[in-house]
Parts: C-alpha cells; structure tokens; sequence
C-alpha cells in the first residue's frame, strides 16, 4: 500500500480529540479478533461476475470493539467515521474490492486499508484493531468517563478526603457568606445479595473543621451538598433537600435508568444526623444509606460537591430538586461537577 502506517494516524489523531475510548461493556478484546485474510469461494464466484461493485459488500454501519467510533459506507462508495453522537469526524471515499476497502480521506488523513477476514471483520492494516457489523450505534463509554468526571473518592479508606469549597456559611439573606475545605468519609457496613437484588448498607460522613465557619456572633447557617448518581447515564437520583436531623422514613425514594437497551431500578433511603459538639472542634455530619440495585448494576455514585461562591447560587443549587429532578450531572448548573468528590459504591 501506499503507506504502511495507515492506523496510526488516525489513531494518533482521535486521541487528541478526546474521542479514543476504551469499551466498557464490550466482551470482544480487540486481541481475539481473527487475523486471517478471507479467501473464501463464496467471494470467488463472486469475482468471476462481470460487472458487479464491491463496495456492495461493506455497504451499512460498522463499530469497532475497542473504540466509540463507527464507519457509515454508502453505496456510492462514499463513507463516514461518527462518533457515539453520529456526529460525523472524517468523510472520504472508498474502493472496494473482494479482500476489502482501501479509504481515502477527503482532509490529509492518511489513507486506510481496512482487510476482510474470515470471520468477516475488518482489520486495519498495521493495527490489532478491528471493525464489525452493527445495527445501530450503542456508546459503551459511560457520561462520567466520556466527560472526565474522575472516581476520586475511595470507599472504605481510613482517612477522610478533603473538599475544597465543600462547605458555606453565611447568616440571614447571605450576609457574611462565605465557603472553606470540609472533609469527607465514605464507609460500606453491609454489601449482600439475595434473588438477584444487591443490599448495600454505607455511611457518607462530612467533617467540617471549625476554622471553615468564620464567627458571627450570631445565628448561622451552614450547607453542604451531597447526592446519588448513576454513572452510565450522568442521572442525577434525585433526592429531597435534608434539613437537620432525619429518618429513613422521611427519606425514600425510587428511580430507573436506562443503559444500553437495560433498565435498571434503585432505591434507597437515607437519613441525617448532625453532631454540632462533639469530642473534637470539628462539625460532623453523616449521612446513612440503605440502597437497593439489581444484582448486574454496578454504576451508583456517591458526589460530595462544592458550594458555588456566592450566595444567590448556592441557593440555586439548594434548589435543583424543583428545578432540574432527574437531570445530567453536565447540566445542574450552577453545579460545579469538577469541583466534587465521588466514591464508586459498587466496587
């Protein structure tokens, strides 16, 4: 071919786009994919007709394992790369033939051989990656890989974790406000499964150092924000705001979500306890859960999440169960949702 290192490049190119991910739900490491080159007679007697297009072959929607990007070839011969938005990144040309395709981008992309295999993949030349025929485009990145949002909290650590920012206080209509670092702790007590519904049992401690509050000299207030999330979809469980000490029983709630032609249900309850004196001149507050997820789920995320920096947002926030219930977690403005802590409760 014209140029060995057909792969490379675009590889090369789609990682600095922020479009190479890896699969998360494939089953087919893109190492299994067969190697050999068909041969097969079928394709043969196909030869052996006058006349007859290629590229009627390769014609349709194809995905790779490894990689949320697809090839869209059309039957005049033309072709698309899209991402998992069918958003289109590279356009071009094909010439097909009976062992497979060479592309020819329509920018300076290097050109592409894609070879036919018996199991009638297609490989790319120079590259273990490998492209099959698909129905539909089914994204297996999940929000929180495709958007960076990290798992920077770890579950059952001895050590709290610090949020900055994680902490507001202010007195009447926001006089004095003002946000500092709190600490937070997540611990799983109970984690069991019986006919096909997983039990999780965990307990979300804040503690916030009494240097967070400034003095006032007067009644305050202080928020902190914490919430529930699925992974998969970026979904936010939505729960109602608690206001002080609370059971269980004022706070159960229910959702389904919906990943890869899968529903899943969850439901939890929490309650809220505030120690304002205890041993140390720290403020604790904890949070305790009982969650229950289908046995196969495996994305719920807890988010300790920054206050904004002034007043009339933080009150925005306190307000999302009204405004945006069920919403992205991209999209819960004025949430910050880089600025937050979040432990995997399903690892």
């Amino acid at each position: 071919m014209k140029n060995k290192t057909h792969l490379l490049p675009l590889a090369s190119l789609l990682l600095a786009g922020g479009i190479l991910c890896t699969g998360c739900g494939g089953d087919t490491p893109a190492s299994s994919v067969p190697a050999d080159v068909s041969t097969a007679s079928s394709v043969e007697e196909v030869d052996a007709m006058d006349g007859y297009d290629y590229i009627n072959d390769y014609v349709g929607l194809w995905g790779y394992y490894d990689i949320e990007l697809w090839l869209r070839v059309h039957e005049d011969s033309t072709f698309e790369f899209v991402n998992s938005e069918d958003e289109t990144i590279y356009t071009g040309t094909a010439d097909a033939d009976k062992y497979g395709m060479d592309l020819y981008f329509d920018d300076d992309t290097p050109q592409m051989r894609l070879d036919l295999s018996v199991s009638g993949d297609l490989l790319e030349e120079g590259s273990s990656d490998a492209l099959h025929p698909v129905d539909a485009i089914v994204s297996r990145a999940t929000c929180f890989e495709k958007n960076g949002l990290e798992i920077n909290g770890v579950v059952d650590s001895s050590d709290p974790i610090r949020l900055n920012s994680g902490v507001c206080s202010f007195t009447g209509k926001g006089s004095g406000y003002n946000t500092d670092e709190c600490y937070w702790q997540v611990t799983k007590y109970n984690d069991v499964t019986h006919d096909g519904i997983r039990e999780i049992q965990f307990d979300a401690v804040c503690y916030i150092p009494d240097s967070s509050i400034p003095y006032f000299g007067q009644t305050y207030d202080t928020y902190i924000s914490s919430e529930l999330y699925d992974a998969y979809t970026g979904t936010w469980l939505t729960a109602s705001t608690a206001r002080g000490d609370t059971s269980r029983a004022d706070h159960h709630y229910y959702h389904t979500v919906y990943w890869n032609d899968n529903a899943y249900d969850i439901e939890f309850f929490f309650s809220t306890d505030w120690n304002m004196s205890s041993t140390s001149d720290d403020k604790i507050f904890t949070k305790s859960y009982v969650v229950y997820l289908p046995e196969d789920y495996d994305g719920l995320v807890f988010a300790a999440q920054a206050q904004p920096d002034n007043y009339a947002d933080a009150m925005a926030l306190d307000n999302l169960e009204n405004v945006s219930p069920e919403g992205n977690i991209m999209d819960l403005a004025p949430l910050d949702p880089y600025a937050s802590l979040y432990f995997s409760i399903c690892g």
